[in-house]
């Protein structure tokens, strides 16, 4: 495999969808401010839901917020670091206030700095209410009650976390009889090493205990999604794309592409997440692209997400929305899932379900997205799945490595405490699946399979199985795991990586167009004109290691710097690994390196540092190596050798173990033995 090569698309190749993305208008402009919260008025409400917002009842002091210009979106963004609890309810045509929505959390890790709340859809309005709790607002004591006193410390324990929707105080209870939490099935797959997750979410996790954000550390959103009076005219042309249900492209939504400025990292889908949005579920069907547009403008520009962060979305009507950029029917990593979004696809339900029923609209298109995506991906519907944390936070159910066995169509609320995608929609979730299963049916039995060329991207995919397996199994109707790449097979060019270095060495036309386009000839090039290269070679399981090829080893060959600070892939990946990992790369030992073929959209770019490398592939996605585990890639020939490019940093699997997943295989660590093993894919 060669990073320039370039094969024929297949049949699910992400051109279709960019061809769609191509028809539609250009951007439609979205209205969006941001105000600072202590500057809002301060305005004394005695309200029934209030005792619930903040542990004491009677009159409690709220932030009023008004505006010129109509909006219909809320939301809160502070700097990272605290948590609160915040509600806000929108101010009627007849001056009346409407319902309190809780204002939740995110969970995603933030890209610029920035925490904020889901955006609320309140409806068009001119004025919000937002009462907090865990938050000063500055009050005289002459002028503070009770209940804001009370609110400084007292954060309640079911204190909205993401996706936990309309304050349960403010809203009628469900009947009895009405649709309960799912049990576990009986049939559920059984793993020697993880239980399976009970459907049941348990109990909402409290708001850890901490000092009151002030209120001038917070910012106040209010976006317009800018109705079309004549809404969506069409939907993508799907006729190139086998069983794709109709969907309104980003062109048709009137995505701001603007907003974009790095590529989709792209990883194997081995699970759907069901979510639901937050807010009012009375909007029309011209004003829910305005809500896209909207989601879009707030995880792109004020969260710093660069796009939005769910994969698709669907609304009531059942029409289905393309979400973030890079093509449907590849496996495009969003931002839904915090911790766990490599290897999951993120469909979200425009509106809150926990006190209202979902439409049957929205449930069909749920089964027809679902179930195509699944075919096209090569994972069971109805089947189950490990996935493992690939970092923890206080909203998480699992720490870093941690994990379990999911349903392949999951929820949200099944690997974070919150309540995602409401209780009525989670009810919903075999129905969900029973629906995706019909249509993985019909799409797989049109489907000829296609040879993979990139692997389970984490220890997240290692098995798939049906509910009544109990080991991995893969149906044969099902089509194989892809992720739509137009690059050859990787398939290894010599009998060993030694043999291929000394062709290379000796002027071997073969080997040399092989190495033609790849990174491995970058370095094989500078290592060869310092004539620094040792040759030993050792076996790491299924490979030979040439030890002098180990990133650790190499020489300064690049010029240039790359910046903790800066804001190329690599450098954002840098950053992120930083934040979550520590400095585990050390300093880079250069600039930034690209391979040359294929201009600077198709090359793959790298850097070298102390103890590792970040890889920047346009299909691989963008992923950092380091310690032992980018001297065992190093070694077996970097992107030339058998494995191919890397698909994932490395997540620990238990026992001192940690893995990293590549186009061709894993390579694993054992710290308590100090050995790697390199397994190459069958």
């Amino acid at each position: 495999m060669t990073v320039a090569a370039v094969g024929t698309a297949a049949v699910f190749g992400g051109n279709s969808i960019y061809q769609t993305q191509a028809a539609g208008g250009g951007p439609i402009p979205v209205d969006q401010q941001t105000l600072a919260f202590d500057g809002g008025e301060n305005v004394v409400v005695d309200d029934a839901a209030i005792a619930s917002q903040g542990g004491t009842p009677g009159p409690k002091t709220v932030k009023e917020f008004t505006s010129a210009s109509e909006f219909s979106m809320f939301a809160l963004t502070w700097p990272e670091g605290k948590e609160f609890a915040s509600y806000v309810r929108a101010q009627n045509d007849d001056g009346s206030w409407g319902p309190w929505y809780a204002a939740a959390p995110m969970e995603e890790t933030p890209q610029n700095g920035t925490m904020g709340t889901d955006l609320i859809y309140v409806e068009p309005t001119k004025a919000v209410q937002v009462s907090v709790a865990g938050v000063d607002l500055g009050l005289p004591e002459a002028d503070a009650t009770p209940a804001d006193t009370a609110s400084l410390t007292n954060v309640p324990e079911d204190a909205p976390r993401a996706g936990a929707g309309i304050d349960p105080a403010s809203q009628p209870q469900p009947k009895s009889e009405e649709p309960k939490q799912e049990e576990p099935k009986a049939e559920a797959p059984k793993s020697d090493e993880l239980a399976p997750i009970p459907s049941n979410y348990g109990e909402i996790k409290p708001v850890a205990d901490s000092e009151p954000i002030s209120a001038d550390q917070i910012d106040v959103v209010l976006i317009d999604g800018n109705t079309q009076e004549n809404g969506v005219d069409h939907v993508a042309d799907t006729s190139s794309t086998t069983g794709m249900p109709d969907v309104i492209s980003r062109a048709q939504w009137g995505a701001d592409e603007s907003l974009r400025f790095s590529n989709p990292t792209i990883n194997d889908v081995t699970a759907v997440t069901v979510h639901h949005t937050a807010g009012s579920n009375n909007y029309t069907e011209a004003q829910a692209p305005g809500i896209v547009r909207g989601i879009q403008t707030y995880h792109g520009r004020n969260l710093g997400w660069t796009d939005i962060g769910y994969n698709a979305l669907v609304d009531k009507y059942g029409n289905i929305y393309e979400g973030r950029a890079g093509g449907l029917d590849r496996g495009v990593e969003g931002a839904h899932v915090g911790g766990f979004n490599m290897n999951t696809w993120g469909v979200s339900v425009l509106g809150n379900y926990e006190k209202a029923q979902p439409t049957q609209a929205s449930i069909d298109a749920l089964g027809e997205l679902a179930g195509w995506k699944a075919a096209i991906s090569g994972f069971d519907p109805t089947g189950y799945g490990q996935h493992y944390a690939e970092f923890g936070f206080g909203g998480s159910k699992f720490a870093q490595g941690q994990g379990a066995t999911f349903p392949n169509i999951n929820a949200h609320r099944d690997f974070h405490y919150n309540t995602c995608p409401g209780e009525y929609l989670y009810a919903q979730m075999d129905t969900i699946r029973s629906k995706a299963k019909q249509k993985y049916n019909a799409v797989s039995g049109k489907t000829q399979p296609q040879t993979s060329t990139s692997t389970q991207s984490s220890p997240s995919a290692t098995k798939t199985t049906t509910p009544s397996a109990s080991t991995s199994t893969t149906p044969t109707t099902q089509p194989a795991s892809t992720t739509q790449s137009t690059k050859e097979p990787v398939k290894q060019q010599t009998s060993s990586t030694s043999e291929l270095l000394k062709q290379l060495q000796s002027g071997n036309a073969s080997a040399i167009m092989a190495a033609v386009g790849t990174l491995a000839a970058v370095i094989l090039s500078a290592l060869s004109k310092s004539g620094v290269l040792n040759s030993a070679v050792r076996n790491a399981g299924d490979v030979e290691i040439v030890e002098g090829l180990a990133v650790s080893k190499l020489p300064p060959i690049i010029d240039g710097i790359v910046k903790l600070s800066g804001d190329s892939n690599i450098e954002r990946k840098w950053q992120a690994v930083s934040n979550t990992y520590g400095d585990v790369l050390g300093q880079p030992t250069g600039g930034t390196a690209h391979t040359g073929v294929g201009g600077p959209d198709l090359a793959t770019a790298f850097a070298l540092f102390d103890n590792g490398i970040i890889v920047d592939d346009s299909e691989a996605g963008t992923h950092a190596l380091w310690g032992e585990i980018a001297d065992a890639w190093a070694g077996q020939g970097y992107d030339l050798g058998p494995l191919g490019l890397p698909t994932s940093e490395e997540v620990s699997i238990g026992n001192g173990q940690v893995r990293a997943t590549f186009e061709g295989g894993s390579i694993t660590y054992d710290s308590t033995t100090n050995k790697v093993n390199i397994s190459l894919d069958q």
